[in-house]
């Protein structure tokens, strides 16, 4: 006898991956900023859990297309099995941070981190409002999202110039200010990663696709 689909365990363990990946990127750059390394290498531990969500949502998602059938339903589970591959980048990317900061947590600083801060609660913050919209299917929480990214990809722009000009004034500090820009890359990444949810999110609510918070059509060209 085949099992009666789950929507709401479905939802739970995506927002439990979902969590996951957002502790991580805010303690991996708290790491980052404290110089601590015992936080880093545990970040680094616990990307298995983020690896095996993934593969256990992706199971659950393969057994559940075998019973379902109303469109939501086909929606929720298609658009989840999408979205958990943009999860488990961004929970690749807080790894390759706290991988950063234990690096730098026996060097000097090279500036006060401001803008890197900045960058990844704006991550988080995406990340928050993609688990409100999942768990309430209401898309108003998505609004902001893209303006959000938006800014991110500013902060990132800045962030490189910034350390560019350290590496042309300070060159005895270039392993420094590398590692600083991959993590400020990272985050970029994470953000639009954290893009890519919140489309696949306002799909499986509405049923509608949209690109950088606009309405997305494609036309499809049959030949015959």
């Amino acid at each position: 006898m085949e099992k009666r689909f789950q929507p709401d365990l479905l939802k739970e363990l995506t927002l439990k991956m979902l969590s996951t990946a957002k502790k991580n990127i805010k303690e991996g750059v708290d790491s980052l900023a404290n110089k601590d390394a015992d936080l880093a290498e545990k970040i680094i531990s616990e990307d298995r859990l983020i690896d095996d969500l993934e593969l256990e949502i992706e199971e659950f998602c393969i057994k559940s297309l075998k019973t379902v059938s109303r469109d939501e339903d086909i929606r929720l589970v298609s658009g989840i099995w999408k979205l958990i591959t943009d999860i488990e980048r961004i929970g690749d990317y807080a790894t390759h941070v706290a991988e950063a900061a234990k690096v730098l947590a026996s060097k000097p600083t090279l500036k006060p981190l401001i803008d890197i801060p900045a960058m990844a609660d704006s991550v988080v913050d995406m990340i928050s409002k993609c688990e409100s919209a999942l768990s309430s299917y209401d898309v108003t929480y998505l609004d902001s999202i893209w303006e959000t990214d938006a800014r991110i990809d500013a902060l990132y722009d800045q962030v490189f110039r910034e350390l560019l000009s350290y590496i042309l004034e300070t060159p005895r500090l270039i392993t420094n200010a590398i590692y600083l820009a991959q993590v400020a890359r990272y985050l970029e990444r994470a953000g639009d990663h954290a893009t890519n949810i919140a489309e696949r999110i306002f799909y499986i609510v509405t049923g509608k696709k949209i690109k950088r918070g606009k309405p997305y059509y494609k036309s499809l060209v049959e030949e015959v």
